[in-house]
């Protein structure tokens, strides 16, 4: 009996002590990204010599330059390394996260865009045009939940879309004449999404999830 008791406990709370850890992993992520991209900025400014060419590897870098803390290792706190690049006028950060966390990261940086589980954030020159570029943010949500804005955009700056994650199949063929058809909806509205499995023969209204994709643009 202790042990089908602490089975339904552990199935309750595993979920939510790792949402738990990828909301405050990912939001460290976020914070250190911005950290990387502030140092970038007074390196540009300070130095003269356009953006940093890496974290820690010199010459050139952040560290041995001293706009971050020399001794970090350059990784996030799922373990996996920051890395930078620029062109002339951009200077981009990019890090793996794990599955789950992309768009924690991803709605607290407003210049930013997520690929599978890798977030990518870049910003401008110092002083230059400030609007973001276009952001894209992917996901997989349930019926009747809200996607969330992404920082920095309003509802007007982004357009959805959604598609659904699995199909459900049965077979009622022979019973009372029913079909077996069936139909699923996914559709969204103000970013609230509706997905969901009807068929014939009055079939039972079943929930559903989707994936989505949303591209903001600052307009």
């Amino acid at each position: 009996m202790v042990v089908i008791i602490l089975t339904v406990l552990l199935t309750f709370a595993v979920p939510s002590m790792y949402r738990s850890y990828l909301e405050k992993a990912g939001t460290k992520t976020a914070l250190e990204i911005q950290n990387i991209q502030d140092a970038a900025r007074s390196y540009y400014l300070q130095k003269g010599m356009g953006w940093p060419s890496s974290i820690n590897t010199s010459p050139n870098d952040l560290e041995s330059t001293g706009y971050l803390p020399q001794g970090w290792n350059g990784q996030n706190p799922f373990s996996n390394s920051y890395v930078v690049s620029s062109t002339t006028s951009l200077f981009t950060v990019s890090t793996n996260v794990n599955d789950g966390a992309q768009n924690i990261v991803a709605s607290k940086l407003p210049l930013s865009n997520v690929s599978g589980t890798t977030v990518t954030s870049t910003i401008g020159v110092p002083g230059g045009p400030t609007a973001p570029p276009v952001f894209v943010v992917t996901g997989v949500t349930g019926d009747g939940s809200t996607i969330p804005l992404p920082t920095g955009y309003t509802d007007s700056q982004c357009q959805w879309l959604v598609a659904s994650e699995r199909a459900e199949t049965y077979d009622s063929s022979g019973k009372g004449g029913c079909e077996s058809d069936q139909y699923i909806t996914a559709t969204i509205t103000n970013r609230v999404v509706s997905a969901n499995t009807q068929g014939d023969c009055r079939r039972p209204y079943v929930s559903n999830t989707v994936n989505y994709i949303g591209i903001c643009m600052n307009s």
